[in-house]
């Protein structure tokens, strides 16, 4: 048998795997993956931007790594494991004569999940020291608030949307004027063994 008709019977033994994402992003399909054993796509990433998801070009700088730890019946249930926002976006909100203030913390949801967050702030014009130090004060105790009293779905979906980010702005903009706050990267630490997985009937019947 010649190599390309060897490449050819591999492909043909090969089963197409439909991926969705976890609950947070409404099991939205992902699309399709190769593999001649289910067990084959267990660990393996699908990189999306959230715009694959919403079809809201405004999202296209949000990038979002999902884990396959689930595969069942020709679906592949996946977990979040990193949200980045893009460089070049970020780029676009610092500017010359602008304050950027960082804020990264590991934090534990409701239901145990742990994730290291990373958010900024960034001022209309340079600031002091001290009101940075008091503008990432803000960011620590709504993020850190956020975690202890939301579950893991509800904690991404607020950050992604960036409801999250929006009542950080509104309460720093009383230290300062603020151009813009963003959650820019979520990265959840807890192996995905201890999240939950669950795929409800009616998910299942529209796949």
């Amino acid at each position: 048998m010649s190599a390309r008709a060897k490449t050819k019977d591999k492909w043909s033994m090969k089963k197409w795997i439909k991926v969705l994402a976890p609950k947070a992003f409404g099991f939205a399909n992902l699309g399709l993956i190769p593999a001649d054993e289910p067990e084959k796509a267990l660990g393996r990433t699908v990189e999306v931007s959230f715009y694959d998801i919403t079809k809201d070009v405004s999202q296209l700088h949000i990038k979002l790594k999902f884990q396959i730890v689930k595969v069942d019946d020709g679906i592949a249930l996946t977990q979040l494991k990193l949200m980045e926002m893009t460089r070049d976006y970020i780029r676009s909100l610092v500017r010359r004569g602008t304050s950027r203030v960082d804020a990264i913390l590991d934090v534990q949801t409701k239901d145990g999940v742990k994730m290291r967050v990373m958010a900024l702030a960034v001022t209309v014009s340079r600031i002091k020291t001290s009101q940075k130090k008091a503008i990432r004060r803000i960011m620590f105790d709504i993020i850190s608030e956020k975690a202890a009293s939301l579950d893991f779905d509800t904690f991404i979906q607020q950050a992604v949307i960036g409801t999250m980010a929006t009542e950080m702005q509104m309460q720093a903009k009383k230290i300062y004027p603020i151009k813009k706050v963003e959650v820019y990267k979520i990265k959840v630490l807890t192996p995905t063994t201890e999240i939950p997985l669950a795929l409800p009937e009616q998910v299942l019947a529209k796949h």
